[in-house]
């Protein structure tokens, strides 16, 4: 189709239909001629152009063989003919290839244990949300922080009769009861039923510190969208585990040290949180779920061939194109294991909404009632929100964006309640970093440090706020620095940990 976006190719969105040899809609197209008319002297002159002429013998025979198939329309062979020689290992490497003619094995999963499912939701808002608007101080004594905080937040306060109040009498804050967005009624009542709690000034802290030396005791670059977002994610400031997520090595010492299957899913990209040593890599799915691989084939054999070129190869054959046929192939297999399992699965019957919230949870319900056909003990899935970033339009960001969370939030639940999963599911709300107490003049506010966030599930010892609300919101608190930031005083590390134990 030329450079288009068909069949997610990185075109700019104008090729519809998407017809094979159909180039009117493409931006551009590659092209190449060749005066050769014999087949073999085609797919050699392609292959010296594309692998430097190192396509091994036994796969260059089946080029051969596929392409002659397709003649006499020319086209058609040098297209199919180009796909199968960027599929091969030789392509992906600078390796040469000794086939032994056997296909290849696929990696094996482990059989589910028989342990009850578990499934961890890490829900990643990105952005920096202003978790200080998302609870509130309501009812406190003998100092009314409701005061302070709407003196020290001025225009972006929130009102205190919109507030939904939730009791914090048994949570030894300074407040007996604080107050949720308006928007949050859902998570409102999860709180209520003992299914949701809150996590106070939190934060990415390499040790406990102070106003005096937070500088010297923080590795991460604090404020910053990138580095707070892979710390959050990495849990790992020493490096001593490099390259590796928090979700990850959980999910890691689940299948090495209990031999439970173990999968993960990145919803719409990847993300740091789940990458670790062992398993499979984890999948991106999309609200539809993930592409079918080679969805429209050049040839009805097409992936059959595909999978020749990358088969079995001798002790003395190229390691890296051998690491690239195994995970080509495992990838492969892979896919179409988990489209066949979506295909077999009913749809949800909980109401989700069409926005990327709605449709990100509906696809990570969809996924869990794969889970026996999967064949897994333990599921990983990683759901990035953006548009959090408030520096102007905080009311109507926060109005927005917390509506389609708590629609979120209330059809997974229900979905979850109906089939009994509730107690097996936990979600994690979390964000680049809290945002400053004072706003910025522009009706918005500004990259801080610690903030405010929920976690939810059915085995979620909730209705209550754990961590310490800061009990001074003016400059003079100790734990407020330059602009109205907030030095967190509990860590992601101390969040974190209680999901790996359950």
């Amino acid at each position: 189709n030329g450079i288009s976006n068909c069949y997610y190719g990185f075109g700019d969105g104008r090729s519809v239909p998407c017809e094979e040899g159909d180039f009117n809609n493409a931006v551009a197209k590659l092209s190449f001629d060749t005066s050769a008319e014999d087949a073999a002297a085609v797919v050699s002159e392609l292959s010296t152009l594309l692998t430097s002429g190192r396509i091994s013998p036994k796969n260059k025979e089946l080029i051969i063989d596929t392409y002659t198939s397709k003649l006499p329309d020319k086209a058609a062979a040098l297209r199919i003919a180009q796909q199968l020689i960027v599929s091969t290992p030789e392509f992906h490497s600078f390796d040469t290839v000794k086939s032994t003619g056997e296909t290849r094995e696929s990696a094996s999963t482990p059989p589910p244990s028989g342990v009850p499912y578990k499934a961890v939701i890490f829900l990643m808002l990105q952005g920096g949300a202003d978790s200080f608007n998302m609870l509130v101080p309501h009812t406190c004594s003998p100092k009314d922080l409701y005061s302070e905080y709407k003196k020290v937040r001025g225009a972006v306060s929130m009102p205190l009769s919109s507030l939904l109040e939730i009791d914090a009498s048994s949570s030894n804050q300074a407040c007996t009861s604080f107050g949720m967005h308006p928007k949050l009624a859902t998570a409102k009542q999860l709180y209520d039923d003992g299914d949701l709690v809150w996590f106070a000034n939190a934060g990415v802290l390499t040790r406990p510190t102070n106003k005096d030396k937070y500088k010297s005791h923080t590795k991460a670059a604090l404020f910053a969208h990138n580095s707070m977002k892979l710390y959050i994610q990495r849990l790992d400031p020493f490096k001593t585990d490099v390259e590796t997520g928090a979700l990850g090595r959980i999910a890691d010492a689940l299948q090495k040290q209990q031999n439970l299957s173990v999968e993960k899913y990145n919803l719409y990209k990847g993300s740091y949180s789940l990458d670790g040593h062992y398993g499979p890599e984890p999948f991106i799915v999309d609200g539809n779920g993930v592409p079918k691989f080679n969805e429209a084939p050049s040839d009805e054999g097409m992936d059959g061939v595909i999978k020749n070129l990358n088969g079995a190869t001798e002790f003395d054959s190229g390691v890296f194109a051998d690491l690239f046929s195994n995970l080509f192939v495992n990838s492969i297999d892979a896919n179409k294991k988990l489209t066949d399992a979506l295909d077999q699965t009913a749809n949800t019957t909980a109401i989700f909404g069409t926005d990327s919230m709605g449709t990100a949870f509906n696809m990570v319900a969809r996924l869990i009632a794969t889970r026996e056909l999967r064949g897994v003990d333990r599921d990983f899935f990683f759901i990035p929100h953006s548009n959090w970033d408030a520096h102007n339009k905080l009311e109507w960001n926060l109005n927005t964006n917390l509506a389609d969370l708590d629609n979120a939030i209330n059809a997974f639940s229900t979905e979850m309640k109906t089939e009994g999963l509730w107690d097996s599911t936990t979600i994690i709300q979390a964000s680049d970093f809290g945002r400053s107490l004072k706003p910025n003049g522009g009706g918005g506010t500004d990259h801080a440090w610690g903030g405010n966030y929920m976690m939810m599930g059915g085995a979620v010892s909730g209705g209550k706020i754990v961590g310490k609300y800061p009990e001074v919101l003016t400059d003079d608190g100790p734990e407020i620095i330059e602009r109205g930031r907030i030095i967190p005083t509990l860590s992601w590390d101390e969040i974190i940990a209680p999901i790996a134990e359950w």
